[in-house]
C-alpha cells in the first residue's frame, strides 16, 4: 500500500474530509465562476501531528493546510472564523477555525485563492507536497547576529541604558 493510499484509507479523517468537499464542489460551489474547472477535491499528505491530523485539501477554488482534531487534540473547537495558531515543525500558523456538518469541527489555513494559476491536479499535488515538505521541515536555530560594522566599538564601551538603546539605531549618536 502506497503512503498516499495508506494515509487516506477508508473511513480515516482526511477521506471523510475529501468526501465532504466533494459534495460542496458538486452543490454549492459547482457554478461558482472562481472555481479552475481542471481542478478536483483530493486530500494530500495527510499525516499525524500532536494529536492531530495535518495535511493539504485540494478543491477547484482553494488549497488550504489542514488540521483535523484527533481523538486527544490539543485545541478545542471553536466559532467558525475565529483564529488558532497551531505550532508546526517549520513554525506557527495561522489558522481559522470552521465547521462542517459532515466533518465537524476543523481548522483551515489558506494557501491559494482562487486557483486558476494551477494548469491541472498534478501541478496542484506537486505544490501541495513541497508546500507539507517545508511545513514539516523543522527551523534551525539561527545563527548569532554578528555586529555590524561600527557596531563593535560602540558595544565595546559602557553604556547607559540610554545609550544602549541608542547604541542600536542605525546612524544615533552616542551621548555621555
Amino acid at each position: 500500500m502506497s503512503e498516499s493510499t495508506a494515509l487516506n484509507a477508508p473511513g480515516s479523517p482526511e477521506t471523510a474530509l475529501a468526501a465532504a468537499f466533494r459534495h460542496i464542489a458538486a452543490t454549492r460551489m459547482r457554478a461558482m465562476p472562481l472555481c479552475n474547472p481542471a481542478l478536483s477535491v483530493e486530500a494530500i499528505g495527510f499525516r499525524d501531528w500532536r494529536n492531530d491530523r495535518v495535511g493539504v485539501l485540494i478543491t477547484p477554488w482553494s488549497m488550504n493546510l489542514i488540521c483535523l482534531p484527533g481523538p486527544d487534540s490539543r485545541w478545542q473547537p471553536a466559532s467558525s472564523g475565529s483564529p488558532h495558531s497551531l505550532p508546526l515543525p517549520s513554525g506557527d500558523y495561522d489558522f481559522l477555525n470552521a465547521q462542517e456538518d459532515a466533518i465537524g469541527a476543523y481548522l483551515s489555513s489558506s494557501l491559494f485563492s482562487p486557483m486558476f494559476e494551477f494548469a491541472d491536479m498534478a501541478q496542484a499535488r506537486s505544490v501541495a507536497e513541497a508546500v507539507l515538505a517545508e511545513v514539516f521541515t523543522a527551523v534551525e536555530p539561527a545563527a548569532p547576529a554578528v555586529p555590524a560594522e561600527g557596531m563593535t566599538a560602540k558595544l565595546e564601551q559602557p553604556l547607559s541604558r540610554r545609550g544602549f538603546l541608542g547604541a542600536l539605531l542605525p546612524g544615533s549618536a552616542r551621548k555621555a
